[in-house]
């Protein structure tokens, strides 16, 4: 018997948002890397970056999620869901570590493009195992592997456009990397939604977080990553001269 999958699609308004909200979120965290780079930052603000890093992961995670538009009641358990945000987080801790020093080697780089990318395919299946919905959910094991390989060679991409020398005097540059870093999250995550597909069964969902109060979760995650990210976009736009001139 032929299996019946239900059909996805998703609110390209929501698509663009979750975009928006990656690159932000990356932009900031950058910002404050480069500035750790530069010896002008304490290691304080290495966690600051990775949380800043690892709430625009969330954020736009749950962003998509709600641009999911799928013909079954979806619900999230909110205590996974709250757990899955600390793999990005803790991905970005170890990925920024690795390239917080003025001198970087290759395989740092490599390293921290490894790490960044992990965090963020970790935290999209502990968040899509959060999901508790109407269907059963099932995996193409190497699209799921193709998906993480995304994110890890977009963050790795990313990362040495920040630190390499040959990128030093490129126009936009830190906004480039951000592109980059950043797009390694959406791309990971619409890449991971063709590597899930939904069966029909009669599963109930009974005491989750319903997918439309999630609307307000988003709304709160994207004023986090503001509060926190938007000090940092200001610092980075008030560079002095030599680091405006590096941009030009």
């Amino acid at each position: 018997m032929e299996q019946t999958h239900l059909a996805m699609s998703h609110d390209p308004l929501l698509v663009g948002a979750s975009f928006l909200v990656a690159i932000f979120a990356a932009y900031a965290a950058l910002a404050i890397i480069n500035r750790l780079r530069q010896g002008v930052a304490g290691q304080g603000w290495l966690w600051l970056g990775a949380a800043t890093f690892g709430l625009g992961v969330w954020a736009m995670h749950f962003v998509a999620m709600t641009a999911l538009e799928i013909d079954r009641l979806v619900a999230y358990n909110p205590w996974v869901t709250l757990v899955s945000v600390f793999f990005a987080i803790f991905g970005a801790a170890a990925a920024f570590q690795l390239v917080s020093k003025p001198k970087v080697s290759i395989a740092q780089v490599l390293g921290s493009g490894f790490f960044l990318g992990a965090g963020i395919g970790v935290m999209h299946y502990v968040g899509m195992f959060a999901m508790q919905v109407d269907a059963r959910m099932e995996f193409d094991l190497p699209m799921v592997g193709v998906s993480v390989l995304v994110a890890v060679a977009l963050g790795t991409f990313g990362i040495w456009t920040l630190i390499s020398p040959a990128f030093q005097h490129l126009p936009f540059r830190h906004l480039i990397s951000a592109s980059l870093a950043g797009l390694a999250i959406p791309f990971m995550h619409y890449t991971a939604m063709l590597a899930v597909r939904f069966s029909p069964t009669e599963q109930q969902v009974h005491s989750m977080v319903a997918a439309g109060n999630l609307l307000s979760l988003n709304i709160f995650l994207l004023l986090a990553v503001a509060l926190v990210g938007l000090p940092m976009l200001l610092t980075s736009l008030l560079e002095g001269p030599s680091d405006k001139e590096a941009e030009a």
